[in-house]
C-alpha cells in the first residue's frame, strides 16, 4: 500500500515541502522526511533508506539531478520542478514521473498512480522499450538532439564535455566520457583510452596500438589493449 511507504521530499523551498506533505497526508501516509536541500538528503541516505523521493532540481550546492545521478541504487524517484527543460534528462534517468510546480493535487495523483504500478507486488514486467537503447538525447547549444546509437563512431573526452563523432556530424555536450560510455551498450562499444570510447563495428583497421575509425587513428591505452581486442575479433 501506498500509505506505508517510507517518502522523503526535497526541496530549498520549505512551501513546496509543505505541498507535497500535505498531499501524501491526505492519502494517509505517515512515513515523511523532509529535507532543505540535496546534501542533506545524501547524508540521511547514507543511514537509512527510503521508498520514494519527490525530488527538486535547482537547488543550491548540489542540484537534484546530480543527487540522483550520484545514488548507485536509488529508490522510485519523482522530480518536482518550476522547470520543463530538465523533462528528457530526467525519464532517461528513468525517474516515475516528472511535475512542474505548481502542483495540482490531481496531477499529483497520477504521479502515485504511477508509483502504485510499480511498487505493486506480483505484476508482471513491463515489456521493454523497443527503441529504448536505440538512441541517446544530447544537450547541444541548450537544446537537446535525438541521436541513434548506430551512427556513433567513436567519443573523445574534451575534459568537461564529450565530443561525438558521427560520419556526417560532431556533437559536444557537457558530460564525462564516463558518463555517457556507460549508457551505451556494452557489446557494441568499448572504453580505448582515457580519452576515446569507440563503436566496435566502425573499426576499418588496426595498426599498432591504434585503430583507424573513419580515417581518424584512434589509441588504445594498454590497459584496455587486450580487452578491446578481443572484443574487436570476436
Amino acid at each position: 500500500m501506498l500509505k506505508d511507504l517510507h517518502y522523503m521530499i526535497v526541496d530549498d523551498e520549505p512551501l513546496a515541502i509543505d505541498v507535497i506533505e500535505n498531499y501524501l497526508q491526505r492519502l494517509e501516509a505517515t512515513s515523511i522526511t523532509r529535507c532543505g536541500n540535496a546534501v542533506e538528503a545524501f547524508q540521511f541516505l547514507q543511514k537509512r533508506s527510503v521508498d520514494c523521493i519527490f525530488l527538486d532540481i535547482e537547488m543550491p550546492l548540489l542540484s537534484g539531478l546530480d543527487l540522483l545521478k550520484a545514488m548507485k541504487e536509488p529508490p522510485a524517484i519523482i522530480l518536482t520542478t518550476a522547470y520543463r527543460d530538465y523533462a528528457v534528462e530526467g525519464f532517461e534517468l528513468e525517474v516515475i514521473d516528472y511535475l512542474v510546480k505548481p502542483i495540482a493535487f490531481p496531477r499529483f495523483m497520477k504521479a502515485l498512480e504511477k508509483l502504485a504500478k510499480q511498487s505493486r507486488p506480483h505484476q508482471q514486467p513491463a515489456a521493454p522499450n523497443p527503441t529504448s537503447n536505440d538512441y541517446l538525447f544530447l544537450k547541444v547549444d541548450k537544446k537537446f538532439v535525438k541521436l541513434l546509437i548506430t551512427d556513433i563512431l567513436y567519443i573523445e573526452s574534451l575534459k568537461d564535455y564529450v565530443r561525438v563523432r558521427t560520419r556526417d556530424n560532431s556533437f559536444i555536450t557537457y558530460q564525462s566520457l564516463t558518463d555517457i560510455t556507460e549508457k551505451l551498450p556494452s557489446t557494441g562499444f568499448a572504453r580505448v583510452h582515457r580519452s576515446y570510447t569507440i563503436a566496435l563495428d566502425k573499426v576499418n583497421l588496426i595498426d599498432g596500438n591504434c585503430v583507424d575509425i573513419d580515417g581518424k587513428l584512434i589509441p588504445i591505452s594498454r590497459e584496455h589493449r587486450q580487452e578491446v581486442f578481443r572484443k574487436i575479433r570476436k
